[in-house]
């Protein structure tokens, strides 16, 4: 068994019980950013993934793990626009490659929120730019650019949270192999302390509890279900991915 971790702090309660083999599994684990990750599953190089839950339209044999996702209720905290200039005076986007679903929520939401057209740009001088995950983290405690919690801005146009990622896998996988998933989820949620203290050079410990018991949700709740639906909805409509299917779950 195969599995793709993405690398990133607000991943780690999902699996670390798994790859501490607190939780007993002969799982081989491989590390990288969730674009990386989402190829590695793509490419069938690895069984199962935390990738983002856009990457669920792009293989009609995906299946979504009923429980275990990294959400955000209202703020997220580690995915931001940065803006040099106000939102409403913004032309163009840099955008960050290393997430597609966070890539897939800002054209949603400056097409159905913002209600702008905006150039897409790989380039320093555009007036904004997306930036996830832990460099999110460290440019909130360093920069002094005026910013936007993507997740709220969703929150704000559907009442709805937000889902970033899923684990995500094209097999059928015994349920004794789902539960482990899920049993490391929720060994997750017992190990806050232990994580933090990985991440110290990069977030205070103290903000690092409230970041991923308070910032981000790991449970894959009804209105989360609806939230995945209402997303990939928007972005086939936005151009932001080619097209939509119902979700599947195992």
């Amino acid at each position: 068994m195969k599995v793709a971790l993405v690398e990133f702090l607000n991943a780690v309660v999902l699996y670390e019980a798994l790859k501490k083999r607190i939780i007993p599994n002969d799982f081989e684990f491989t590390s990288a950013v969730p674009s990386r990750c989402a190829a590695l599953l793509r490419n069938g190089e690895v069984d199962i993934s935390n990738v983002s839950i856009v990457e669920y339209v792009n293989n009609p044999s995906y299946k979504i793990l009923h429980d275990g996702c990294i959400a955000s209720n209202k703020h997220v905290k580690s995915v931001v626009l940065f803006l040099k200039k106000p939102i409403e005076k913004v032309k163009s986007v840099k955008l960050d490659p290393n997430s597609k679903t966070s890539v897939a929520l800002v054209r949603v939401l400056f097409r159905f929120h913002f209600q702008k057209t905006v150039d897409y740009v790989n380039t320093d001088n555009a007036d904004c730019e997306l930036v996830i995950g832990d460099k999110a983290l460290k440019m909130l405690k360093n920069s002094h650019l005026p910013h936007l919690d993507l997740a709220f801005e969703w929150y704000k146009m559907t009442a709805l949270p937000f889902v970033f990622a899923a684990w995500i896998t094209p097999k059928k996988l015994p349920e004794e192999v789902v539960e482990k998933f899920i049993k490391a989820k929720e060994l997750g949620k017992t190990m806050i302390d232990e994580i933090c203290k990985q991440f110290d050079s990069l977030i205070d410990i103290n903000e690092c509890r409230l970041y991923i018991t308070k910032n981000i949700n790991y449970d894959l709740t009804e209105d989360k279900v609806e939230s995945i639906k209402t997303f990939l909805n928007l972005a086939c409509k936005a151009g932001a991915i080619n097209t939509t299917r119902h979700l599947e779950f195992i």
